[in-house]
C-alpha cells in the first residue's frame, strides 16, 4: 500500500509540476541519515524517462521531484507527503517571497524544506569589486603594480605578486598585508584571510583601523556578526579620519540590521550622518531601519486556522496564486473522492481520499510556513537594500 501511494504521488507530481531535465545532486543534507524510500525508484523513473521528453524545467531549486526525493529520504513518510504536497501547491507561484539561486539552467527560486537550511553559497548575490588600500606614502614600484592589479580586479595575480614581494623584503609591511587580506576576501578565501591575520600579523598591527575593518567585513561575509562588531569596535579606536569613520559607521549599521537590532542600526546610521558626504545615505538607511522597526508581522497561528478553508491561509500570508492552487486542487480531490464513493468505486475513493487529506494537511502546514516566510522576507528585503546601499 505504501509503495502504491508513493507511485501515485509521483505520477501526480508529474501532472502538476514542471519537470527537471537533470537530477540535482547537492540538495541532500549530509548530516541527516538517508532513509530507504520507495520514492527513489518512482520519482527517479519520472526524472529519467518522462522529465526529459517534456522539455520543461521546474522554476524552483531543488525541483519539485528532487524536493520529494529529499524529504522522503530524510524525514518520515507522513511529513514528506505533507511537505511535498505543499511544495506542489506553491511551485512557480508568488516568486517575490523566495531568494534567487543561479544554477546551470539559469536562475531558480531557492526553496528548501523547512527542517533544513540551504548552503550559503546557493544564495545569488551580485558581483562585488574590491579596490586596493593605499596610504599617503609613495609606493615602491612592485607595490604600485600590485595595487594596479587589484584595482583592475586581477586578484589572483595580485596575490601571487604579494607573496613574491613578501619573500623579497622578508619583513612585515602593513600596507602590503592589508592588500593581501583584500585579495583573499575578493576570491572568497575568508578562512585563509583570518588565518593570515591571526598567525602572521604582529600583535601591534592587529588594531590598525583599516586592517580591523577588512577583518570585520570578512567576518560579516561568514555570518559571524558578533565577531564582526568586535572588529569594528577595535577599528574605531584607532580611526582618526572621516573616510575611516564613515566606513565603520556604515558597516556597524549593516551588522546591527542583520542582527535585527534596528534601534542600534538607526544609531549607527545617525552617526553616519555626521560625515557631510554621507548625509543623504544616512537618511535613506535610517528610514529603512525605522521602517523595519515598525514592521507588522503576520501570525502563523491565524494562517493555520484560516487554512481550514483551503487556500485562505496562503492568501493571508500574501501567497495569492498559491491560495488559488490550494483551493482548486483540494476542491477537485474532494469532488473526485465523493464521486468515487458515490459510484461505489471504493478502492479509488480511498486513494483519492488519501491524496485529498495529504494536500489538505499540506495546505495548513504550508500556510503556516508561508506566513513565517513572509515575515522573514520583509526583514530580508530591508537588509538587502541596506547592503546594496552600503556597497560592501
Amino acid at each position: 500500500m505504501y509503495q502504491y501511494l508513493v507511485a501515485l504521488f509521483a505520477m501526480l507530481c508529474c501532472s502538476i509540476c514542471y519537470g527537471q531535465t537533470s537530477p540535482e545532486t547537492t540538495y541532500f543534507n549530509p548530516s541527516i541519515r538517508k532513509k530507504e524510500s520507495a520514492a527513489n525508484a518512482y520519482i527517479g523513473f519520472y526524472q529519467k524517462f518522462i522529465s526529459s521528453i517534456r522539455g520543461y524545467e521546474c522554476p524552483m531549486y531543488p525541483s519539485c521531484s528532487n524536493f520529494g526525493l529529499k524529504t522522503f529520504n530524510e524525514v518520515n513518510f507522513a511529513s514528506a507527503f505533507a511537505m511535498t504536497s505543499d511544495r506542489l501547491l506553491r511551485c512557480g507561484h508568488d516568486r517575490d517571497y523566495y531568494s534567487l539561486t543561479l544554477s546551470k539552467d539559469g536562475f531558480k527560486f531557492l526553496d528548501y524544506p523547512a527542517y533544513d537550511t540551504p548552503p550559503k553559497d546557493l544564495y545569488y548575490s551580485r558581483n562585488s569589486y574590491y579596490f586596493a588600500y593605499s596610504d599617503t606614502i609613495t609606493d615602491p614600484s612592485p607595490l604600485a603594480f600590485i595595487k594596479k592589479l587589484i584595482n583592475d580586479h586581477y586578484y589572483h595575480e595580485a596575490l601571487l605578486e604579494i607573496m613574491r614581494y613578501e619573500f623579497q623584503i622578508n619583513s612585515f609591511d602593513i600596507d602590503l598585508f592589508i592588500n593581501k587580506i583584500i585579495c583573499l576576501k575578493a576570491i572568497g578565501e575568508y578562512e585563509k584571510a583570518l588565518y593570515e591575520y591571526e598567525t602572521k600579523c604582529p600583535e601591534g598591527y592587529k588594531s590598525d583601523a583599516e586592517l580591523a575593518f577588512q577583518i570585520a567585513l570578512i567576518q560579516y561575509k561568514l555570518g559571524n556578526l558578533d565577531q564582526a562588531l568586535q572588529k569594528t569596535s577595535l577599528a574605531s579606536v584607532s580611526c582618526n579620519d572621516e573616510f575611516c569613520g564613515s566606513k565603520i559607521a556604515l558597516l556597524d549599521g549593516l551588522l546591527h540590521a542583520n542582527k535585527l537590532d534596528w534601534e542600534k542600526a538607526m544609531q549607527s546610521y545617525k552617526l553616519l550622518g555626521e560625515f557631510d558626504s554621507y548625509e543623504k545615505l544616512s537618511k535613506v538607511n535610517f528610514q529603512l531601519s525605522e521602517e523595519a522597526l515598525h514592521l507588522k508581522e503576520k501570525s502563523p497561528t491565524v494562517a493555520g486556522i484560516l487554512s481550514i478553508i483551503p487556500g485562505a491561509g496562503y492568501a493571508y500570508a500574501g501567497h495569492k496564486q498559491t491560495a488559488i492552487s490550494a483551493l482548486l486542487i483540494n476542491g477537485l480531490l474532494t469532488y473526485a473522492t465523493y464521486s468515487c464513493f458515490k459510484n461505489e468505486n471504493y478502492g479509488m475513493g480511498i486513494l483519492t481520499g488519501v491524496f485529498n487529506v495529504s494536500f489538505y494537511i499540506g495546505n495548513i502546514y504550508g500556510a503556516v510556513k508561508s506566513t513565517k516566510r513572509f515575515n522573514e522576507q520583509q526583514k530580508k528585503s530591508i537588509t538587502n537594500k541596506l547592503e546594496f546601499n552600503s556597497n560592501f
